[in-house]
């Protein structure tokens, strides 16, 4: 299998950093044990190179982008 064209088309899972609020990829989930039951949790990288593991459901979304102007007017 030819791995340079495994992702293409995938879209990146992004949130923003916990920390510095940057944008983020989560490059992991997984569910973990916990006394009230299983647990979603993701492993997050930020552009600063910051990571943690944290609940999934405290991921926030990442800040909307303004819309790219094309226009050729003056």
């Amino acid at each position: 299998m030819d791995r340079t064209n495994a992702s293409v088309g995938a879209a990146l899972d992004t949130t923003t950093c916990p920390e510095c609020g940057a944008l983020a990829e989560v490059t992991e989930r997984t569910v973990l044990e916990s006394t009230d039951g299983p647990v979603e949790h993701a492993r997050v990288l930020c552009v600063a190179r910051h990571w943690f593991l944290l609940p999934a459901a405290s991921l926030s979304s990442p800040p909307a982008r303004s819309p790219v102007r094309t226009s050729l007017r003056s």
